[in-house]
């Protein structure tokens, strides 16, 4: 079997494996949860009558809120056209909820056990703002803005309240999911609340409300980074498939007979997180449970396998996609060194990149298990068109030339960076010596892949809290386009 034949197999095996990169369900509270604001005044969002009647209902509330902003490029803008919304943050005790906790209500659990690998430590739900959406009211698709590096993610809560349309959306790789909750609740006119939970890089969006209030609360999902993990045998809990896929290769002596180095680039960002802006040594369990999805499965399964695993971020340029590797993520204080205008030293000086670009070494020494991010694939992404390519984040805009030459040799550039992962597999003699389990791990999650480019997805049931309901709401899902581009890359010159 070749090489190519060999990672398709390993290829094909994490993609059948479910990864989500989101949680939802419905809770009947007992009671329904209390807004209460700073002075000392409550109020309580209830279906009102009628569709038509609900925003008279809610005004009391909608009087309390002011039009919701956005961030853009570091700054907060009001544009109806890309938001309109009214909001009430709840910062400085502006707003809290009694009568209704995420934790209490098994939310959290259930978000902790479907979103993250398993071993990972608590979570915690800390309450940013509350969200109104009248007629008219949308938000355009949005990556949320991350606060603080122990957040992961984005709670919304959506309360009783009649409204038509207004679906949330999330897009991530290819797959798109669809929550309806006002036809939910239209359709069963009960008090219930519906929720949905999604990592901060995901792409989603609010579709336009044509009539009544959708009211919901957001919550900044965090992981609590000094409790011991809740679930010990947590930590070597890896799809059978995948360890069965990796264990046959290892014993392939074809397989990469001299060793070499795999990589395989993330389907999730990390750039703003602090924890990866120092520089990485090879990834241990409680490093690989900070990644997301289904990088946390790619990592984890290696480590498992016995293979060292190393976190490596890489930039490029849109011009030609040169492409440099680099020690870590670039700090905030790095990222303001970027100029209007850089060259190749000034680049280098400003950001903490490694050795040469990809002019001069090529690939790097990495057989690539997936094509790494593009130029053109990044442009696509932006148009949430190629869903399905990993994940790359514009960190700069600026006049680049590699020799500082700003006559007519200069061109207008964004730079890109993304991460990847380095699977480091040992030469055939030394695998003998790889500490790998006695016997395959036990798996419930696991999926047979299937000769397909698009992740499979397989719906899990949530467990039953004590006197708590835990539901799925409706929702679709819809595949992204397949086929993956493949960028030209021209021949730089130099200038006479």
């Amino acid at each position: 079997m070749s090489t190519a034949s060999q990672l398709q197999e390993l290829r094909l095996a994490i993609h059948g494996v479910n990864a989500p990169f989101f949680s939802t369900g419905g809770y009947t509270p007992q009671v329904q949860p209390t807004l209460r604001f700073k002075n000392d005044t409550s109020f309580v969002v209830q279906l009102s009558n009628s569709l038509y009647d609900q925003v008279a209902a809610l005004k009391p509330l909608i009087d309390r809120c002011k039009p919701a902003t956005f961030g853009d490029n570091r700054q907060n803008r009001l544009d109806r056209t890309v938001r309109d919304a009214l909001q009430l943050k709840a910062e400085k005790g502006a707003l809290s909820v009694s009568d209704f906790d995420p934790e209490s209500a098994g939310i959290l659990e259930s978000i902790r056990r479907e979103m993250l690998p398993p071993g990972s430590s608590s979570i915690s739900a800390e309450l940013y703002a509350l969200n109104i959406y009248t007629r008219g009211g949308h938000f355009a698709p949005h990556k949320d803005t991350p606060r603080g590096e122990d957040m992961f993610g984005t709670l919304v809560v959506c309360l009783p309240s009649y409204f038509l349309h207004g679906q949330l959306s999330l897009m991530h790789r290819g797959v798109a999911e669809r929550f309806d909750w006002g036809a939910d609740l239209a359709k069963h006119q009960t008090s219930k609340i519906y929720w949905a939970a999604f990592f901060g890089d995901v792409d989603h969006q609010i579709e336009q409300v044509h009539d009544g209030a959708r009211v919901t609360l957001t919550y900044l999902l965090r992981r609590d980074q000094t409790s011991e993990p809740p679930r010990a045998e947590g930590v070597f809990d890896i799809e059978t498939e995948v360890q069965k896929v990796w264990q046959e290769l290892l014993a392939d002596a074809s397989f990469f007979p001299n060793g070499g180095t795999i990589g395989y680039p993330c389907c999730h960002l990390y750039h703003q997180d602090a924890r990866f802006q120092i520089k990485q040594k090879p990834l241990e369990q409680d490093a690989v449970n900070m990644l997301k999805g289904r990088d946390n499965l790619v990592a984890a399964a290696a480590l498992h396998a016995g293979l060292k695993v190393e976190f490596s971020p890489y930039l490029f340029e849109t011009c030609i996609d040169e492409t440099w590797q680099m020690d870590r993520f670039p700090t905030g204080q790095e990222k303001k060194k970027l100029k209007s205008q850089m060259d190749l030293s000034d680049l280098e000086s400003a950001l903490p990149i490694t050795g040469e670009s990809s002019e001069k070494v090529s690939s790097f020494g990495i057989t690539w298990l997936a094509e790494p991010p593009t130029s053109r694939s990044a442009r696509q992404s932006r148009g949430d068109t190629e869903q399905e390519l990993p994940v790359a984040q514009r960190l700069h805009s600026c006049e680049y030339c590699e020799w500082g030459y700003f006559g007519n040799e200069a061109s207008d550039v964004d730079f890109y960076i993304y991460a990847a992962l380095h699977i480091k597999v040992p030469s055939l003699n030394a695998r003998q010596n790889l500490k790998t389990p006695s016997s395959a791990p036990k798996s419930t999650k696991s999926v047979k892949a299937s000769v397909t480019k698009q992740p499979l997805r397989k719906k899990k049931s949530v467990t039953n809290e004590a006197s708590t309901e835990l539901s799925k709401p409706s929702k679709t899902k819809t595949a992204g386009p397949t086929k993956k581009p493949v960028a030209q890359k021209s021949k730089k010159k130099k200038p006479e």
